[in-house]
């Protein structure tokens, strides 16, 4: 990945290249920024401009056998962590089984999300997590090597050995307690890159044994720069999708390649707001089946989806138009709905939701939570 290929990020680029033209490489950094701002890739591309055999003043060559190896994410020195769900039936139970869908995925899109990652995985209803055995591996089971004893081999060709751990806020409290002595005195010439979305599920011991490299949203003019030569948009499709897009080029993507995206969830909010409304609670109750088959990443983003249209009917309800980010399908259901965001209950849905959000996090049952969300949006619509 070279720093070209990341979208906008300037001023975090040029942070990064000063401490490897100034020597002051840490030993572990963390990236940590919203989702679709581009930290993996952004890791990456520090990565292979610090290993670059012929880099240039503000990138890695792209030509030399490293960058070369870097590109495919199969350098013998770059190694890899990531949530999975064990597979015994495939035999598939380390991250190093998953490695080849890994670089598939990212040959496809550097720009990965969880949601992402379960849907190619196919365990949509399953929660990801790093175990324990990818920090000090398996004694039973040998060919297990985990980070520990990866470490711990000489380099193969590269100047640095780099560990990349993405999702590190999933690593389990045992495996982030195993690496804390290898984090805090790495092997020479090794270096951490840890990419995560929260940090507040992540341990103090970890947070305070790295760098943190805040990566914010990716500004309008890049997004837009990107959907418009790669999808050749414009006009008021390209402003719809980058307005709405709020900085995150997954959710971007997601609205350039779908002629209906987010429109799953745009249903699902309408007719949950309909029937809430009509107090149709048999429907309601078809509903909670519907979105218990989604799985728990694509209920948590539901649940987004919804803080966020709540948002935005309550600021159309203010009369801010200027602060609106609506595309066309929602702005036509908001003509007659965002009289029912008001003073009264805008607190009371944000509320709920984010509470619902809380619970499918914490691995609460689906239906449980979202029959309870529905009875008490029958209330709140009405107040």
């Amino acid at each position: 990945m070279l720093f070209s290929e990341v979208i906008g990020q300037e001023n975090v680029k040029n942070e990064l290249r000063e401490t490897i033209q100034l020597n002051r490489v840490a030993h572990a950094y963390l990236f940590t920024g919203p989702e679709g701002s581009g930290k993996l890739p952004l890791a990456l591309a520090y990565a292979q401009y610090l290993n670059c055999e012929h880099p240039t003043e503000t990138d890695a060559c792209g030509e030399c056998p490293s960058c070369k190896a870097y590109a495919k994410l199969q350098h013998p020195d770059l190694h890899f962590v990531f949530p999975i769900v064990k597979d015994k039936t495939n035999d598939k139970i380390c991250c190093d089984d998953y490695l080849g869908e890994w670089r598939e995925l990212f040959a496809q899109n550097p720009y990965i999300s969880l949601e992402m990652w379960q849907e190619y995985i196919g365990v949509e209803n399953k929660q990801p997590i790093i175990y324990e055995s990818e920090a000090a591996g398996d004694k039973d089971l040998p060919r297990i090597k985990g980070v520990i004893k990866k470490l711990a081999i000489s380099n193969f060709s590269a100047k640095y050995k780099v560990m990349v751990i993405w999702m590190a806020e999933k690593m389990n409290e045992v495996c982030a307690n195993k690496i804390l002595k290898i984090l805090e005195e790495p092997t020479p010439n090794t270096l951490f890159l840890l990419i995560a979305e929260d940090t507040r599920y992540m341990l103090p011991t970890i947070l305070s044994r790295t760098q943190i490299v805040r990566i914010p949203k990716i500004d309008d003019a890049s997004l837009a720069t990107k959907i418009q030569n790669d999808f050749m948009l414009q006009g008021d499709d390209l402003h719809s999708i980058v307005k709405n897009a709020n900085g995150n080029y997954i959710q971007a993507f997601k609205m350039a390649t779908s002629d209906n995206a987010p429109s799953q969830y745009f249903d699902l909010f309408t007719r949950m707001m309909r029937c809430a409304y009509m107090k149709d609670v048999f429907s309601l109750n078809t509903m909670v089946e519907e979105i218990d088959a989604l799985g728990r990443e694509k209920q948590k983003s539901f649940l987004m989806y919804c803080l966020r249209e709540v948002r935005e009917n309550f600021i159309r309800n203010q009369n801010i138009p200027e602060i609106l980010y609506m595309d066309k399908q929602e702005n036509t259901f908001a003509e007659k709905f965002h009289p029912y965001i008001n003073e009264r209950n805008v607190a009371g849905f944000t509320k709920e939701f984010n509470a619902a959000h809380y619970h499918i996090l914490r691995n609460g049952n689906p239906k449980i939570v979202f029959f309870d969300l529905f009875m008490k949006i029958i209330v709140l619509i009405r107040a």
